[in-house]
């Protein structure tokens, strides 16, 4: 037996297990605990599998944003909800270029709320502006400075409303 053989055995196990944890991550899991999503100016058209429900087809043009939390929540996990609750109500209620937006609060742990892990590829709390155009579900973004905003109430409000608009505003 020569040294070929063991050194190719390796190799081709390198390989196997490159392709596998490509794979893995590209199913939307990470060993590393970083988000598979792009940036948050980076946008994505709308998952194909499940769109999320839309209230009515009255309000053509629709934004949602989302606080997506679990079971589990800290004081930092209420407070995000809360201002971006108010961030909706105060700044972006009253509509947006002909867009109505709304806020919601969804539990991921409810079983009926599962799907939105898949959709939204998320792994931690998080909030989520989705553009509807009647009940068709258009492009989104995560607003991830969220975390690093919390110590600073009006920065937080500003960069909910801004970074919404700036959705709102691509075709």
């Amino acid at each position: 037996m020569s040294w070929k053989t063991p050194v190719r055995a390796l190799l081709f196990g390198f390989v196997a297990l490159s392709a596998g944890a490509i794979l893995y991550r590209a199913a939307g899991f990470s060993s590393s605990g970083e988000s598979p999503v792009p940036p948050a100016a980076a946008l994505v058209e709308a998952p194909a599998a499940e769109k999320p429900p839309v209230k009515t087809a009255a309000a053509a043009k629709t934004a949602v944003v989302y606080y997506f939390y679990t079971n589990t929540r800290c004081s930092s996990c209420t407070t995000i909800e809360a201002y971006t609750r108010e961030a909706v109500e105060k700044k972006l209620a009253p509509g947006y270029k002909g867009w109505r937006v709304e806020f919601r609060g969804v539990n991921v742990d409810e079983k009926a709320n599962e799907h939105f892990v898949r959709d939204y590829w998320l792994n931690s709390k998080a909030v989520i502006v989705q553009k509807f155009s009647g009940d068709k579900a258009l492009k989104w973004g995560k607003l991830d400075r969220v975390w690093t905003l919390i110590g600073d109430k009006d920065a937080f409000l500003d960069y909910v409303a801004v970074e919404t608009r700036k959705l709102l505003d691509l075709e």
